[in-house]
């Protein structure tokens, strides 16, 4: 502009000496003005000039050194009024209508300059400056018309190849419009500017290309700002690159400035990347329509729907994964986020505006409604997008924006390493929610659709390496839904990592498991955890429950500081019926008709690595249970347990919770129905589960079996090698004991007492030193039996003492016990009595020995008892 300021005052100069000298030779003429130019640094080294008929002076060439460029203007015919009144200086201007130059070469001779800016500019300010600009561009003529049909300019530069340093270009100015263009050496266009004026206002249209455009102010580096000529100057230049093109249609009329622009085929390439992250490429195009008034600027990417252009607004970014993970691990990322970005290879990154953005400089604000961020990888898309944005910034000392809240949502697929061994398909997320920036803390909000989902999950067992195989549990899907709210107190980092306090939590978070299925031991078509979280890190309220086919089978509890909380598990008066339904396959068969079942499992995890380490104390209870387990029917089995759970160790607690010893019996079956019923059974019963093994001890065990009882002191399984189990009979009515197998002929009635030692040798049962003895007076009556009456026949000795037991009413019977290891008890008998149809005294001594485990098993006792007194009597 300030040559162009200098050349159009030369002209006038030539004008007014010209009109003082019209017949003079040309030497004089520029001798004359160059005395005018000499305190400008500035001489005319070449002129040759006429006038024409209508007095319009006709300048063939004329030549101009100045400081900064020569100049050489090739058939300048300038329009003017030749009348005495104009030849002054002051009105020369006047005289003076039109400058057509048919062609103009310069040959910069110094680096320009732009006066530099005083001092840092604020953001505020802006929309005072650009309506000022705006408006001097408005008010800007020009002092005549000015027609130049080519020019050439060639740039100041050092470097040895100056053809590639020649631009070319028109200019045209007059007081209702403007034209300039200019192209390079290859005649590819670099700027092109229509400007025409209006009715306070003007319109413009500009189309550059910006890999010409980067070239030429490469070349003009002392004219930008210095926040450009690093990047764009100092940096080599061969280690990157930029292509396309840019149009933006301007119109500024009433103080609204509206422009329409355009950024097409755009690319930018470069070696390095931003922060030392490696080769970057970025594509993009672009069409959106800048709206700036009174303080406002609005930039709307969706202006005209039906124009293509505003459809596909996007910014692809691609990068190489590689060096992107080298530079982050060397900028101190977390491996995390590392190994993230390592299992989701992402390649390209593409960005959306969408809806519009608008600033308000006033309340320095950015309202913006949105824009998409999608990835591409090898599985589908991840898609960012972030709505209703709104952003505050400040320009002290530098400008800094703070976002305010904003909506978004994340859906897509990604693999997640840490879940590669249970599964090898992706998870897939959709995450919707909105952040919001109060004045002392954020907050995040999860909308009710969002949903994290998991499919193909297998889950291995804790059992050995080869039962794993056989028992991992297979789910079809696991959908987790989360609704609800997190809040994040402003801290600085320091603060943040001793006050965990600074978070707080309100969801509601939903998972459902589909098709859970456990091999030979349970199958779940759906499995629901419903679960509300409150309360900070540091004092965390959450309540979960689990519903498995409707059933819900657990309720769950944790409070506390959520590093170290306290846990409750437990479930009240579940029915049995209700979880036989779930088809659990248990080692035994039961088929149960009655009973609940309850417990509570309590404890604080204090080892988050490994849960089982942790002390927990688990109570159960089982209460009116009836029907047949492996094919024996129980009625109203009842069974109160507590454990301690600890280094996956279970051990029962026999004290209460007042710490004294608990002597009540914690198991209760109203009957046992065996070959013989057992009634009225109670126990105290311990299990404990060490070092993966089970033992179990059962104290004062009793119950009604023969119309008369037992009562086992103490029992223990394993058994024990040296400790005896004393099973002690009372009143044992052995008429109901034959009642069992009845045989023609056998009567025996009284009752028994007495005790059996029960010993273990590893392999074997032993009975040593047990004994029993009648309960009152008794009858043996042996009649009508085939058997005896055969014996009989055949001996007197067996007719007297068949004889003797055909009514035989005795009121003193012993046995010595005993049983070897070959299963065979042996009972050294001895009867007293008196038949009172003989009416004499009996004293009957037996040896019984017979099969007690094929006993057991039969129960055929006066089968056993017939041949077992014919041997003993033999």
């Amino acid at each position: 502009m300030r040559l162009f300021k200098v050349t159009l005052a030369i002209c006038l100069v030539i004008v007014i000496t010209l009109s003082t000298v019209f017949y003079s030779r040309s030497s004089v003429v520029t001798s004359m003005v160059n005395n005018y130019l000499t305190p400008h640094n500035s001489a005319i080294t070449c002129l040759d000039f006429n006038i024409n008929a209508n007095f319009d002076l006709l300048i063939s060439r004329l030549c101009i050194d100045t400081p900064y460029a020569e100049l050489e203007l090739i058939n300048t015919r300038i329009e003017w009024q030749f009348e005495p009144s104009y030849l002054t200086a002051a009105k020369i201007a006047d005289a003076i209508s039109a400058i057509h130059i048919a062609s103009a070469n310069v040959r910069a001779k110094a680096d320009i300059f732009l006066p530099a800016r005083s001092a840092a500019q604020k953001s505020n300010e802006f929309p005072a400056q650009l309506s000022q600009l705006l408006n001097d561009i408005v008010e800007f003529t020009v002092p005549v018309e000015l027609d130049i049909q080519a020019f050439s300019y060639q740039v100041f530069t050092n470097q040895y190849n100056q053809q590639q340093s020649i631009y070319q270009g028109q200019l045209s100015a007059t007081a209702e419009q403007l034209h300039f263009s200019l192209a390079n050496a290859k005649k590819e266009s670099v700027l092109v500017l229509e400007l025409v004026r209006k009715q306070q206002g003007f319109s413009a249209n500009i189309n550059t290309d910006l890999a010409s455009l980067r070239t030429f102010l490469t070349l003009h580096q002392s004219a930008l700002p210095p926040a450009l000529v690093a990047p764009l100057v100092t940096a080599d230049n061969e280690s990157w690159s930029v292509k396309g093109a840019f149009n933006s249609q301007i119109d500024w009329h009433q103080q609204v400035l509206t422009m329409a622009n355009t950024l097409s085929h755009f690319s930018f390439r470069a070696e390095q990347g931003f922060a030392q992250s490696g080769p970057i490429e970025i594509e993009a195009t672009l069409a959106w329509q800048s709206v700036f008034t009174a303080g406002n600027l609005t930039l709307d990417f969706t202006h005209d729907k039906n124009q293509a252009n505003y459809q596909h607004n996007k910014i692809q970014l691609i990068i190489e994964q590689p060096q992107l993970l080298k530079t982050l691990s060397a900028q101190g990322i977390s491996p995390q986020v590392l190994n993230f970005l390592n299992d989701n290879v992402i390649n390209e990154v593409s960005v959306s505006p969408r809806g519009s953005v608008k600033i308000d400089f006033t309340k320095q604000r950015i309202i913006s409604d949105g824009f998409n961020i999608s990835t591409s990888n090898i599985n589908a898309p991840l898609t960012l997008s972030l709505n209703n944005l709104a952003l505050s910034y400040h320009d002290k000392p530098a400008i800094t924006v703070n976002l305010q809240k904003a909506q978004f949502s994340l859906t897509g697929q990604v693999n997640v390493g840490q879940l590669a061994p249970f599964s090898k398909q992706p998870v897939k997320l959709n995450i919707i929610g909105a952040l919001v920036q109060h004045n002392d803390f954020w907050q995040v909000t999860l909308g009710e659709d969002t949903a994290i989902e998991i499919t193909q999950l297998s889950l291995p067992s804790s059992m050995g390496q080869q039962e794993k195989i056989k028992n991992k549990a297979i789910v079809t899907s696991l959908i987790s839904h989360w609704q609800g709210s997190v809040a994040i107190a402003k801290h600085d980092r320091k603060s943040q990592l001793n006050n965990s306090a600074g978070v707080t939590f309100e969801l509601e978070i939903n998972h459902q498991i589909s098709q859970l299925h456990l091999a030979n031991i349970i199958h779940i078509n759906r499995l629901e955890l419903n679960t509300k979280v409150s309360g900070s890190v540091d004092n965390i309220v959450i309540h979960a429950e689990v519903i498995a086919d409707n059933l819900a089978i657990a309720r769950v509890k944790l409070t506390g500081d959520i590093r170290q909380p306290s846990i409750e598990i437990f479930a009240k008066e579940l029915l049995i019926t209700d979880l036989f339904a779930l088809k659990i396959k248990l080692p035994i068969e039961m088929e149960l008709i009655d009973g609940t079942l309850s417990y509570h499992l309590s404890g604080q995890i204090k080892n988050n690595e490994n849960f089982m380490a942790n002390q927990m104390l688990l109570a159960l209870s089982v209460k009116d249970v009836s029907g047949e387990i492996d094919g024996t029917w129980l009625q109203e089995l009842n069974w109160q347990q507590q454990f301690m759970l600890q280094h996956g160790q279970l051990t029962s607690i026999a004290t209460d919770v007042k710490g004294k010893a608990n002597a009540v019996n914690n198991l209760t079956i109203a009957k046992i129905e065996t070959a013989t019923v057992i009634s009225q059974f109670s126990t105290q019963i311990a299990i404990d589960f060490v070092q993966g093994e089970l033992s179990l001890v059962a104290r004062n065990s009793q119950g009604n079996l023969f119309g008369g009882s037992f009562a086992i002191a103490h029992a223990q399984w394993p058994f024990s090698k040296t400790l005896a189990v004393e099973l002690k009979l009372t009143k044992i009515d052995l008429e109901k004991l034959l009642e069992l197998d009845k045989k023609q002929g056998i009567v025996v009635t009284g009752k028994v007492s007495g005790q059996l030692p029960l010993y273990y040798d590893g392999e074997h049962f032993l009975i040593k030193a047990g004994h029993l003895h009648n309960v009152g007076d008794g009858l043996i009556q042996v009649y009508n039996n085939s058997a005896v009456a055969g014996l009989k026949a055949s001996s007197t000795e067996f007719s007297l003492a068949f004889a003797a037991l055909e009514n035989l009413h005795y009121h003193h019977l012993t046995s010595a016990v005993s049983m070897t290891d070959d299963g065979y008890m042996l009972l050294v008998t001895e009867i007293k009595g008196r038949n009172p149809d003989l009416d004499n005294e009996v004293n009957l001594n037996l040896n019984l020995s017979y099969d007690l485990l094929g006993l057991l098993e039969s129960f055929n006792i006066t089968e056993y008892f017939e041949n077992k007194l014919i041997k003993g009597l033999h």
